[in-house]
């Protein structure tokens, strides 16, 4: 069957990403930089800041999308670091500054996946839509999708940060079919994450492709039969 529009995730399907937060080092270093906005933390205060708003801010995002199980709530962190500088009367551009070298500071590589920016040009010269539905943070991926150079290659983008929901939650893409009028009988999802993307799209009725990668984890037992495997991102030029 020919799709008409197709719907990628961005982590582990069309950008190969690592971070670390872990490390104590990468704690100091993110409180120098806040620091340098006129906060003082040290690193560990720090993470134990961060970590106790980040559970917070889903406490208070759950209440503007009632109905959505508090699982599926997903906060918006460029609240967390207004949050963390509200010491020093940060606006909403000292927040976004802390945290892109947050973010910076936690990446180990983001590279595009193989063939990711040719097969979308192909998709798209071919008359087909393309459309990105991420479980991501806007404050981090809206710099990431520039630099490696997805943002144009998409007739619709929409990020769980920015819907206060995430995959595999029904209504986030019940939400990108509705605002770009996509057709779910003729429209596919692709993704590397067997529950979040698969199951969410087979929930949603709409056929998917499986793309095993690193950042999968291990590979399901079973998909469900709305689904099929490919080996790579050209491989749907062939389909």
């Amino acid at each position: 069957m020919r799709f008409t529009d197709y719907i990628f995730d961005l982590y582990g399907t069309l950008a190969d990403v690592c971070t670390n937060e872990s490390p104590a080092v990468f704690w100091e270093g993110a409180a120098r930089d806040a620091e340098t906005l006129g906060v003082h933390y040290t690193g560990e205060s720090l993470r134990y800041r961060y970590l106790a708003l980040c559970a917070d801010e889903v406490r208070l995002r759950a209440a503007d999308v009632p109905g959505v199980p508090i699982a599926f709530v997903e906060p918006e962190l460029l609240n967390v670091f207004k949050r963390l500088l509200s010491e020093c009367g940060a606006d909403d551009a000292h927040a976004a500054t802390f945290a892109a070298a947050f973010r910076r500071r936690s990446t180990l590589w983001l590279k595009p996946m193989p063939h990711a920016l040719e097969t979308l040009d192909a998709l798209r010269n071919s008359g087909a839509r393309t459309f990105l539905l991420s479980n991501a943070q806007s404050c981090f991926t809206i710099h990431e999708l520039d630099a490696l150079g997805l943002t144009v290659k998409f007739d619709g983008i929409l990020l769980s940060s920015d819907a206060g929901m995430k995959k595999p939650y029904r209504g986030l893409f019940e939400l990108l079919l509705s605002r770009y009028g996509i057709d779910r009988k003729s429209a596919v999802m692709v993704g590397n994450d067997a529950v979040a993307d698969i199951g969410g799209a087979d929930t949603a009725g709409l056929k998917s492709y499986y793309y095993h990668t690193w950042q999968s984890g291990a590979r399901p037992d079973a998909l469900p039969p709305s689904c099929r495997e490919i080996t790579g991102l050209s491989s749907l030029l062939q389909i």
